[in-house]
């Protein structure tokens, strides 16, 4: 029946659709794209240029965080860059200070060494001062005694009393 059929059928007793998937497929598929395409059209085309302005803002969005992660990048690598050369130049006077600090403690150490030296050199030459003044003042005061001792041996009262006049006759010559 086919074509025909489903219009004499929609005659006899109204408009009504055949189910009859053999005899009227063909149309109801052809009504229902029909009706697709009308009002689906603006759905669909609606959908697609929502999706499509989605796409559009998501691209624009991811290409901007792009840039932005570029231009943050360059800057890292520029404040690394910065960073790198201030710590070359940090270490390289931290090793002049060092050199310089070794030097000062080094002039530092000589220096008091030679003072240590020179006030050794001052308390020996001190010391073998007052040794050798105690040593004389010994040796006088041996040589004293002794001589003491040999003159009461030697002297007898009458040469002392000669002795002692020309040393009196000695000293007032001087005067």
């Amino acid at each position: 029946m086919g074509f025909f059929s489903y219009f004499a059928t929609a005659s006899e007793g109204g408009f009504h659709l055949n189910f009859d998937i053999f005899e009227a497929n063909l149309v109801n598929l052809g009504i229902i794209l029909v009706l697709l395409f009308v009002y689906g059209r603006k759905f669909i085309s609606n959908l697609l240029n929502e999706r499509k302005a989605k796409i559009v803002a998501d691209l624009e969005d991811a290409e901007t965080r792009m840039n932005s992660a570029k231009a943050a990048l360059t800057k890292a690598q520029k404040d690394l860059e910065q960073a790198q050369q201030q710590a070359q130049v940090i270490r390289e006077e931290a090793q002049v200070s060092a050199e310089k600090a070794k030097s000062n403690v080094l002039a530092q150490g000589r220096e008091e060494i030679e003072k240590l030296k020179a006030n050794a050199v001052k308390e020996l030459d001190n010391e073998q001062a007052k040794v050798i003044a105690d040593l004389k003042q010994r040796i006088a005061q041996l040589a004293l005694e002794r001589v003491e001792s040999e003159l009461r041996d030697r002297l007898d009262d009458a040469s002392q009393s000669k002795l002692i006049d020309r040393s009196i006759a000695q000293l007032g010559g001087n005067s």
